[in-house]
């Protein structure tokens, strides 16, 4: 997989694992990750697949609750599908470990400094405007609502509140709503991000209507989003590198 090649010696070597988290799509991601890692290249890989395919909330909801159960003191988060650049998490690493203040650093993809390829005008735009009416509310500068590319120190998550939020893709304005009411320090660092698959413009604007709405709903009080249903399991299973791909190792 693209991402993985994106992660040099160097950079393995700065973190203590690197898991690959297959929610059960059938993009072949579990495969993928299984062959790099017989092959060696990344000692410290990891590849799980999560119980249920709770999407890209639930994802990341899983994997917080991973590594605060095995003593993590961050996690950095990098979507699969080879937007963000893989050697820039080192540039969130180098803000961590040069402002002990700061622990949580999110990539920005509208801040100066940022490089955009291939992204859309119109899309560069709403975003923008978004940024804009979200930092009016909060009273606090927000440079992204939710890039791909985000590190963020456990103890800045709550699980108590993360837990709550929507599982689909409006998770990330959720996690930054609650990081700006529970007054966490964080910084913005600006990032490159490729756009070669286009979503539709119909569901931009649906995203977009739901930002706003969302936003709403956090200035008035009330939840975010819709509470995901009662039957999730935030939970993940590692698979062994030896075995096929659907074969378990240690259970979570």
């Amino acid at each position: 997989m693209r991402v993985l090649e994106g992660v040099d010696d160097a950079l393995a070597a700065r973190v203590r694992e690197i898991w690959v988290v297959d929610n059960r799509s059938p993009d072949g991601t579990a495969e993928a990750a299984l062959g790099v890692a017989r092959s060696g290249r990344l000692p410290n890989l990891r590849v799980f697949r999560t119980r249920q395919n709770n999407s890209l909330g639930g994802t990341h909801k899983t994997v917080f609750r991973r590594a605060a159960e095995v003593g993590a003191s961050h996690v950095v988060v990098l979507h699969g599908d080879d937007q963000a650049v893989a050697a820039e998490v080192g540039l969130l690493l180098d803000r961590v470990e040069r402002d002990p203040s700061v622990q949580t650093v999110l990539g920005s993809r509208f801040s100066r400094g940022s490089r955009l390829v291939g992204y859309d005008r119109k899309r560069v735009a709403g975003n923008r405007v978004l940024n804009v009416v979200y930092s009016v509310v909060t009273g606090r500068r927000l440079a992204d609502l939710g890039s791909g590319l985000n590190c963020f120190a456990v103890a800045d998550l709550d699980e108590r509140t993360y837990l709550r939020f929507a599982d689909g893709l409006t998770f990330n304005f959720e996690l930054l709503l609650d990081l700006v009411r529970r007054r966490v320090a964080f910084a913005y660092e600006p990032i490159t991000w490729r756009e070669e698959d286009q979503v539709s413009n119909a569901r931009n604007v649906k995203v977009f209507t739901t930002a706003l709405a969302n936003l709403l709903r956090w200035r008035l009080g009330r939840p975010a989003g819709p509470a995901p249903a009662a039957d999730r399991e935030y939970a993940m299973d590692e698979l062994d590198p030896s075995g096929p791909a659907a074969g378990v190792g240690a259970a979570s």
